[in-house]
């Protein structure tokens, strides 16, 4: 099964086949991710004898008709899906991004339905994704599901909602949830008032300073801190 193959499964699983429902020449989801590997692998550029940056926020225009459909079906978890799935690509491909990877719908009222205009930039983020072995420089790093951020700012917010630094899908994590400073006196983690609150190393604390391998859990969700990416590679 192909990379696309499972990701449409996996969007079409999450609402219920609800896509598998609309005719052969309406848009899907697929079209869009197989839109966004063309546009990465046309958009990547070497920067380096070993590193190739690629953008990390893709921007569709669509249709009145496509735009209201993927609104009511829910578009922030269709984004993170899509943004999802190119972070994976990515990581096959070996290319490297500046911060967290973004998609975002607009609506265009003169596009044809079943048509849409995809562009993409590079916009320095707070959390970077780590897709190669050979990051550029050390930072103090997230591991979160398996999957590694450096945190390159001095606040990075995470949570469910789409404005976030780092999109975390789970829905026992409040839309802002966590927040992590770099300051001069250590990594603080601290709740931003979510709903089910912050642990670390099982602990509910509404601020506490990370040590090298402590344990976050947010939600269902569990991250791992790591004082430098360094001692990771």
């Amino acid at each position: 099964m192909s990379v696309l193959d499972r990701f449409e499964k996996s969007v079409e699983g999450a609402v219920n086949g609800v896509f598998s429902k609309f005719g052969s020449k309406d848009l899907k989801p697929v079209d869009l991710s197989s839109a966004l590997e063309r546009e990465i692998d046309a958009e990547a550029m070497p920067v380096g004898r070993d590193r190739t940056v690629a953008p990390n926020e893709y921007r569709f225009k669509l249709s009145t008709a496509d735009f209201d459909r993927i609104e009511q079906w829910g578009s922030e978890v269709l984004a993170n899906e899509l943004a999802d799935n190119l972070t994976q690509y990515a990581k096959s491909q070996h290319y490297a991004f500046v911060g967290p990877v973004m998609v975002i719908f607009e609506e265009d009222l003169d596009l044809p339905k079943g048509s849409f205009n995809l562009s993409s930039e590079s916009v320095q983020g707070n959390a970077v994704p780590v897709t190669t072995t050979d990051q550029a420089e050390d930072h103090p790093m997230l591991d979160i599901n398996g999957n590694p951020y450096l945190l390159t700012e001095s606040k990075t917010v995470i949570g469910r909602g789409s404005g976030c630094d780092i999109v975390i899908d789970d829905p026992g994590i409040s839309r802002k949830h966590l927040e992590i400073d770099l300051t001069p006196n250590g990594v603080i983690a601290r709740d931003l008032g979510s709903t089910n609150g912050t642990y670390v190393e099982g602990h509910q604390v509404p601020a506490a300073t990370l040590l090298d391998g402590n344990t976050i859990t947010i939600g269902r969700t569990r991250i791992l801190f790591w004082a430098s990416s360094r001692e990771q590679e």
